[in-house]
């Protein structure tokens, strides 16, 4: 196997473990001095970070089914882009529970290191959802 398919196959097991709230796995995949270059606000360091930030989306989307639609691999770097859809069922960015489904869209960039993410920078369409929530103030004022 080369290490671009190894890297690969870290990641989706990582990527996977974050979406179903699999702290277990999600804890062995990621370097303990890992780096998410993207936290949500108040997001803590390293593993405990991204163990919170998995536990703030689960909460708030509990039925979020994701697709991995696309990967690629490069050496230490593997990028996903991935797609599902959730109901807004907890609170989300200071958003109350609205029950609304929603399409989620983003990719999101690893750096893996001696088997373990070690860094990731990802983009959500985060006005998108927002926008789906009916809570973004510029649809608002649109709509006036």
């Amino acid at each position: 196997m080369s290490i671009e398919e190894t890297n690969r196959a870290t990641v989706l097991r990582n990527f996977r473990a974050f979406d179903s709230g699999d702290l277990r796995t999600l804890e062995e995949t990621t370097a303990p001095s890992f780096v998410d270059h993207n936290p949500l606000e108040g997001q803590l360091p390293g593993v405990r970070g991204t163990k919170q930030a998995s536990a703030i989306y689960r909460t708030a989307f509990p039925d979020a089914k994701i697709v991995v639609e696309d990967t690629i691999a490069q050496a230490d770097k593997v990028v996903i882009r991935w797609s599902g859809h959730a109901t807004h069922k907890g609170p989300f960015l200071d958003v109350p529970p609205t029950n609304k489904r929603v399409t989620l869209e983003g990719i999101t960039i690893f750096r893996v290191e001696k088997g373990r993410v070690a860094e990731q920078w990802g983009e959500l369409n985060l006005y998108g959802i927002l926008r789906q929530l009916g809570a973004s103030s510029l649809d608002r004022r649109l709509q006036e």
